[in-house]
């Protein structure tokens, strides 16, 4: 049954409202999912910690530098999808009944991404903050350095929890997502442009690879490309201004598609 007349923006803002607390709510009172979400970072800076040196950037090893900036920028990618992948595929049912009792799809996703967004910042926040600690990256432009890295994090983190809710929307049982999610968390890895670099085709895969762009901001910052002849990264050598204004955009580029589809999954019941 279609509506015949459109929903207000303020009844969508509500909806927006209640969802986003009643996400929180669930979240909070169910230990099974809050308890993963509060122990990811810590358990990933642990392991950054005994991975790497604390004096690479001090000393100016490239190798050990470049490993360091590439756990970062993966584990925060890595928060992001897992945390999203499942969120809509789990709740089809229930969402299909509200969608019809008149919960706008668009509030819905929205509602996810907010709430996902508030938890990955503070679990970036842990990651990075505890990885400064631990190694002293040098910056030659500390003030602006270290608040844009961590929002290069923060960033990257935001995209792959894009993706992950797209992935959610797209497909219909969260065991559906378990292939793409493995082939996404290793494009990821691969094509970060920080331990292997790729020529010809696959290379320019690194330009929609968000943790190729994430790494490309602390690369410009600490300044690698000059440490040792022979070693190169073009997107560290990229105005860091534009690696977050392209992560920003493929965040939003991946939000709108998760919209999109569930709007087309559910457009005959709105």
């Amino acid at each position: 049954m279609k509506r015949s007349r459109r929903r207000s923006a303020r009844m969508n803002a509500m909806h927006f409202r209640v969802l986003t607390a009643r996400y929180f709510r669930q979240i909070f009172t169910n230990l099974g999912t809050v308890l993963p979400l509060l122990l990811e970072a810590p358990v990933l800076l642990l392991l950054f910690i005994v991975a790497c040196k604390a004096d690479a950037f001090t000393e100016k090893n490239v190798t050990d530098a470049n490993t360091a900036i590439f756990l970062l920028v993966v584990m925060s990618a890595l928060m992001g999808i897992l945390n999203s992948y499942r969120e809509i595929c789990k709740e089809r049912e229930i969402l299909s009944r509200e969608v019809f009792g008149g919960l706008d799809v668009t509030a819905y996703a929205l509602s996810k991404f907010v709430v996902l967004a508030a938890f990955g910042a503070g679990q970036c926040l842990v990651l990075y903050c505890g990885a400064a600690l631990y190694t002293d990256f040098a910056f030659a432009e500390p003030f602006a350095a270290y608040p844009l890295c961590w929002l290069a994090l923060y960033l990257v983190n935001l995209s792959t929890t894009a993706i992950g809710l797209f992935l959610s929307a797209f497909l219909k049982r969260s065991e559906s997502a378990i292939l793409p999610v493995l082939l996404i968390i290793i494009v990821c890895v691969v094509f970060s442009d920080c331990v292997l670099t790729m020529d010809g085709a696959a290379g320019y895969l690194r330009y929609i690879t968000p943790t190729a762009w994430g790494a490309g901001v602390f690369g410009s910052y600490t300044g690698l490309n000059g440490w040792r002849e022979g070693f190169s990264r073009e997107l560290y050598d990229s105005p860091p201004l534009l690696s977050l204004a392209v992560l920003a955009a493929i965040t939003l580029l991946f939000l709108s598609a998760a919209i999109a589809c569930l709007r087309h999954a559910y457009k005959s019941k709105e």
